[in-house]
């Protein structure tokens, strides 16, 4: 239950009442530094993976055996679940913003919207229970500029940031941050 409560995104799962289509749909496109960290971490541990199988391969004693399982269980858990869990779209429906994973996606609504406007990336800050380049920078963070942000980017020139009436800030990366927080603004009450 540790690990979901890492990974608990507010404010929870996308509730089935989102109707769909979008009125705005936009794709989480990976910048050029987040391709690095994705495919240098995905080979990095795929070499690792090849060597430790080829260990166990010229050395085949039970240690290394179970050893091998436990890099194997490792190893695709550090490449399958922060996949899981990284932002794969971002949509505007009638009922507010959808940012879409593959698990849990959300709903940030419309009525909860106190401000959306352009950002820029800033490396001053901290990671406190988040991804910090591989699928992109998704998780909770602490900026120094804004405080604690829940942030779901996967390229540092397209920031927007939501920030709600209970004080929950958003840092989004659509395809078009202008068009998105255009059509954003046209909901506000």
């Amino acid at each position: 239950m540790v690990f979901l409560s890492i990974c608990r995104i507010p404010p929870a799962s996308l509730p089935s009442s989102v109707s769909l289509p979008p009125l705005y749909k936009s794709k989480a496109v990976y910048d050029g530094l987040t391709k690095a960290i994705t495919v240098g971490t995905i080979v990095g541990l795929a070499a690792l993976l090849a060597f430790m199988s080829w260990l166990a391969v010229t050395e085949p004693k039970p240690a290394s055996s179970i050893a091998l399982v436990v890099v194997y269980v490792v190893v695709i858990s550090i490449m399958v679940v922060p996949f899981l869990f990284s932002p794969k779209g971002f949509y505007v429906t009638p009922q507010g913003v959808v940012v879409k994973r593959v698990l849990r996606s959300f709903l940030i609504p419309h009525a909860e919207i106190k401000r959306v406007e352009r950002v820029s990336w800033t490396w001053r800050g901290i990671r406190l229970r988040a991804s910090g380049g591989l699928y992109g920078y998704f998780g909770l963070f602490w900026l120094s500029e804004l405080g604690r942000v829940w942030m779901y980017v996967t390229n540092r020139r397209s920031l927007v940031l939501i920030e709600s009436r209970g004080g929950v800030k958003y840092i989004i990366s659509p395809e078009d941050p202008d068009g998105f927080v255009e059509i954003l603004r046209r909901f506000k009450p």
